[in-house]
């Protein structure tokens, strides 16, 4: 009897230990899964204050070697012309500012004014795909975009991780410029955030009506629209509940008119040409 009261205070007693021992590893690990977390939302606690990022240095670039809607990139190579930029930025903390349009500007400028440095790192290139094969990584992959405290950032997680997460607004992707003759034509000067709302809505225009890369075609009342429709379909229903209706907001009047008598629904989309946004004088 004595032997069997001894053998279940034994059981018992290991039992605790075990117990004990699974609650200190939980609580462990629990623990650091909190406090990893913590390091990677460290942006969301840096305090919104009134800070404002300088653009002079981005304008004189932009005006100098953008032109008709492409860039210059032989010469950027040549010259250096975005190292100021690219040191500005490196000490700039984009959470901090408190506006939110005026952060959604800093980082359109900055998605496009890197993705400028990025082809001339790599120039002559015909593409923006073929970094891929002089660095055997997909080139919105790439991390070397550095801000503040040596954050560092991708193409990618600046477009789809905070632009397009965090601002539900279709007319990003008429600014957002990726190098690809395809692309929404870049313009010669920063994104500010009190000019930020007419120019998306002037982007809007200008890439819809452009019929290299949206058309109708009347015959076959058929509409034929840039990929990016169908790439990034579910942006433009959010906010406008189809394409379409999206689309008739910044079409001219004739166009609009046609689209509304005719009921056209149908859309073919086109071919995107990668091929480089690449200015040269002699074009």
């Amino acid at each position: 009897m004595i032997l069997d009261l001894q053998f279940w205070i034994s059981l018992i007693s290991n039992m605790s230990i075990i117990y004990f021992k699974k609650i200190f590893f939980l609580s462990v690990f629990f623990s650091l899964v909190i406090f990893f977390s913590s390091c990677n939302n460290e942006k969301t606690k840096i305090e919104k204050k009134d800070v404002h990022f300088n653009y002079t240095v981005l304008n004189r670039f932009l005006n100098r070697y953008v032109a008709d809607g492409k860039v210059k990139y032989e010469e950027i190579k040549n010259d250096k012309a975005l190292d100021p930029y690219i040191e500005q930025v490196k000490n700039f903390e984009p959470y901090a500012i408190d506006d939110a349009n005026e952060r959604l500007a800093f980082w359109i400028n900055a998605y496009n004014a890197f993705t400028i440095k990025l082809i001339s790192d790599y120039y002559p290139v015909e593409s923006i795909l073929d970094i891929e094969s002089k660095t055997g990584m997909n080139p919105w992959s790439i991390n070397f975009i550095e801000m503040a405290e040596g954050r560092k950032f991708t193409l990618d997680e600046i477009e789809k991780k905070i632009i397009l997460k965090k601002y539900k607004d279709p007319r990003i992707h008429y600014v957002l410029v990726c190098a690809a003759e395809s692309c929404p034509v870049i313009i010669p000067k920063a994104y500010t955030s009190d000019e930020l709302n007419n120019l998306l809505d002037d982007q809007a225009k200008i890439f819809l009506n452009d019929n290299n890369k949206n058309s109708i075609n009347k015959e076959n009342k058929t509409l034929e629209l840039s990929i990016i429709y169908k790439w990034y379909k579910r942006d433009f229903i959010e906010k406008d509940s189809s394409v379409i209706e999206h689309l008739k907001k910044y079409i001219s009047d004739d166009d609009r008119a046609f689209i509304t008598k005719n009921n056209i629904q149908e859309i073919e989309y086109l071919d995107y040409s990668w091929k480089l946004n690449d200015y040269k004088k002699s074009e």
